[in-house]
């Protein structure tokens, strides 16, 4: 024997035996095997050597009768690592089906079998495990010469291959696809500092019981951090296995690249069409060209009727984000709150709109209309936040208009809101800006160049002393919670003598009062206005 062993579910993933069936007892199929011999009878059985894969005939072994009961009991005191057998004519019983799996003995059914041939067939695998480490190699080469089709199937497709369970998370560890108790062995300490590495290479980690769990990064960009990670719990893969099993995971970790790649390609000539096509009818004024508005029409966009628009971005400072990475999300979350338009690229972020019938048609008014889609919007953004920690998201609502000519003015209005949500503090702002409100005079002094100007220069001491913007936040937190050091504290997550220490070197840089009202409220909204363009970028 070499310095591995092979297991039965690595034999049957060499593809030997066609249209093999297991009918029970998959919890045994990492069991390592030692021999594979034919099955004289089922008393026989116990005599065998532990770990031996015995194959019956249908004349030593019927398993529509009892005696399959028996083989099974037998094999599991004896240590046997697995029962082959030709089908029967009539359904297995499910209680003969239960047995293998309480015992986890694999019982593993063909339509026609020669005992002799298949031990035939598996011997040199056994013998040599060399030689399957090849063979599955070579299986995983094939079925992966075409881009897998998605996770579902990259995982199911790779667990064939290996024999074994595998699955796919993403960048944070969450659950994509596969077995998902494989993805909890992803938060065992040494697992997890592998995948936290700056330079993601595939790894290999003992979990206990001989098994280990071998984990391959997949990457759009190799010399970028991993953008998903493929692991497989497997039993005795060293020596000879170890190195094909790797090879064969790295193999669907690039067929699924090449996957993920040529979705987003897709996507984004997607995005980038229906980008142009909104700028298209924007610029067109109220007369869009015909073939806008059947393109538009196909898309699913109503311009007709009252419009509420929406922008949304992400903020200040947020966590990095790949090109158009949270739109899937965002536009999934956002259909199941009754906005299933999807999102459209800007260059400042991402709009959509929500349309009601003309005026005079519904009682519903542009009041009401506005707030249930800052409603709808708020909601799809806390959930999008929630599974991606450190992302914050911001959205600005425009005010409910008719016609194309109201479209655009909405789509102004609700850039103007998400720049206002950009300046707020705490998780998915969201402001409604329109005509005739109150927003717009924080909209005015915001953008302004002349009062920007002299907010940065009022606030130049802290950032100057501060590069890193600590006293810039804890400012304007104090400022944002009236004053009070204890939820100022609470909301940066720092102790209270951290708070009242900056603000005393706060006071000690800036050259104003901030007991004086007029220089209060002056920093306060430099502040808020702080890293934000307000100057138009499209």
């Amino acid at each position: 024997m070499s310095g591995s062993t092979v297991t039965l579910g690595r034999l049957l993933a060499t593809g030997l035996l066609r249209g093999h069936e297991v009918l029970g007892g998959a919890g045994g199929l990492d069991r390592a095997v030692r021999m594979v011999v034919p099955g004289g009878s089922v008393h026989a059985i116990e005599d065998l050597a532990p770990g031996s894969v015995v194959v019956f005939g249908p004349e030593q072994l019927a398993l529509d009768l009892p005696g399959a009961d028996l083989a099974l009991r037998l094999a599991h005191g004896a240590g046997i690592a697995g029962i082959l057998a030709q089908r029967p004519g009539a359904a297995v019983p499910l209680a003969t089906r239960r047995l293998a799996d309480r015992l986890a003995v694999p019982l593993v059914v063909l339509d026609e079998i020669a005992p002799a041939s298949v031990a035939a067939a598996f011997d040199p695998y056994v013998r040599a495990p060399e030689i399957a480490g090849l063979r599955i190699l070579g299986t995983t080469a094939q079925r992966f010469q075409a881009p897998s089709a998605d996770a579902g199937r990259l995982t199911r497709t790779l667990a064939q291959a290996l024999g074994g369970p595998v699955a796919l998370v993403d960048a944070e560890s969450r659950f994509v696809a596969g077995e998902p108790a494989v993805r909890d062995l992803m938060d065992r300490p040494d697992v997890r500092m592998h995948l936290s590495a700056a330079r993601p290479t595939a790894g290999t980690f003992g979990v206990g019981d001989g098994d280990a769990v071998l984990v391959q990064p997949v990457q759009l960009d190799p010399d970028a951090p991993a953008n998903f990670w493929l692991a497989a719990r497997l039993q005795t893969v060293t020596g000879a296995l170890l190195e094909p099993i790797r090879q064969s995971m790295a193999i669907a970790a690039l067929s699924y690249t090449a996957y993920v790649a040529r979705t987003a390609a897709s996507l984004e000539r997607a995005g980038r069409r229906r980008s142009l096509l909104l700028g298209e009818l924007l610029d067109q004024g109220d007369t869009p060209s015909p073939r806008a508005v059947e393109q538009a029409t196909a898309l699913g966009w109503r311009l007709a009727g009252r419009h509420t628009a929406v922008q949304i971005a992400a903020r200040p400072g947020s966590a990095e984000l790949r090109s158009g990475e949270p739109v899937a999300d965002l536009d999934e979350r956002l259909a199941a709150h009754g906005m299933p338009m999807g999102l459209v690229e800007r260059p400042d972020g991402w709009v959509l709109w929500a349309t009601t019938e003309p005026s005079g048609t519904v009682p519903e008014g542009p009041d009401r209309a506005a707030a249930a889609v800052r409603d709808a919007v708020r909601e799809a953004l806390l959930s999008v936040e929630a599974d991606r920690p450190g992302l914050r998201l911001c959205a600005g609502i425009g005010g409910t208009r008719e016609g194309l000519s109201g479209l655009r003015s909405s789509l102004e209005e609700a850039r103007r809101g998400c720049l206002l949500a950009g300046t707020e503090d705490g998780p998915a702002a969201v402001e409604h800006v329109d005509g005739v409100s109150m927003k717009r005079m924080l909209v005015g002094w915001y953008s302004s160049p002349a009062l920007r100007s002299v907010a940065a220069e009022v606030l130049t001491p802290l950032l100057e002393a501060d590069p890193h913007g600590e006293l810039v936040r804890t400012l304007r937190g104090y400022l944002d919670r009236e004053s009070s050091a204890t939820d100022t504290a609470a909301a940066l997550g720092v102790h209270r003598n951290t708070v009242m220490q900056r603000l005393e070197r706060i006071r000690d840089l800036l050259p104003v009062d901030l007991d004086d009202p007029d220089d209060r409220i002056v920093v306060h909204l430099a502040t808020r206005a702080l890293g934000v363009a307000w100057d138009r970028s499209d």
